[in-house]
C-alpha cells in the first residue's frame, strides 16, 4: 500500500464548499422506504450514489448509504482515499449542519471493479428540530467522496459531491 499524506480534504470541501454547483443528481428514485440518488462524476469514468431510508416522525439520526462504481473502459481500477472515502451532511439553508468531522489522511488504495458498488453506511445524527427543518426548508443531505485514480484527481481541496432535496426523501 503506498502511503501518502492527503490534506484534510474532507474537511475543507465541507468547511469551503458549502454549495456544489454540480451537486445535483442525474437521476432519482423513489419508493416508500428510501430515495436513491445517482450521479455520473470525474469524466463519466465513475458514479456517485446516495441512498435515504425513510425518516419517521421522531428519529434523531438519518440513515445513508453511499455508494462509488468505476464504469470505465478497464475491469478494474485502483482508487487512493482518505479515512473515511465518503462523508455526510445536512445542509439547511445552504449551510452545513454540525460539527468538523475529523478525517484520517493516511493513503488507503482500494481496488474497484468495473460496475460494481463500493458502499459504506453513514448515519447522521440530528436534533428532531433540525430534521423537521430540513423538511420545512427543503434542505439537503449531501454526500462528499474524496477520491484519486489514475488519470483523475480532484482539485486540492475539493470532493465530488452529491445531494439529495428534502423533497425526495420519504417521510
Amino acid at each position: 500500500m503506498k502511503l501518502r499524506v492527503f490534506p484534510l480534504l474532507a474537511l475543507l470541501s465541507l468547511l469551503l464548499s458549502a454549495c456544489s454547483a454540480d451537486d445535483k443528481p442525474d437521476s432519482v428514485t423513489e419508493d416508500p422506504d428510501q430515495a436513491v440518488a445517482v450521479k455520473r462524476v470525474a469524466d463519466n469514468e465513475f458514479e456517485l450514489r446516495l441512498t435515504v431510508d425513510r425518516i419517521a416522525e421522531g428519529d434523531n439520526a438519518i440513515s445513508l448509504e453511499a455508494g462509488l462504481r468505476y464504469i470505465g473502459d478497464q475491469p478494474e481500477i485502483t482508487i487512493e482515499h482518505g479515512s473515511p472515502l465518503f462523508i455526510g451532511g445536512m445542509r439547511l439553508d445552504g449551510k452545513p449542519v454540525g460539527d468538523p468531522i475529523a478525517v484520517n489522511t493516511v493513503a488507503i488504495s482500494k481496488e474497484l471493479k468495473k460496475d460494481e458498488w463500493l458502499t459504506e453506511p453513514i448515519s447522521l445524527k440530528s436534533s428532531q428540530a433540525q430534521i423537521k427543518q430540513l423538511f420545512e426548508d427543503d434542505g439537503e443531505i449531501t454526500l462528499y467522496a474524496g477520491f484519486s485514480a489514475a488519470g483523475y484527481e480532484n482539485e486540492p481541496g475539493t470532493d465530488e459531491t452529491l445531494a439529495l432535496k428534502a423533497e425526495k426523501i420519504p417521510r
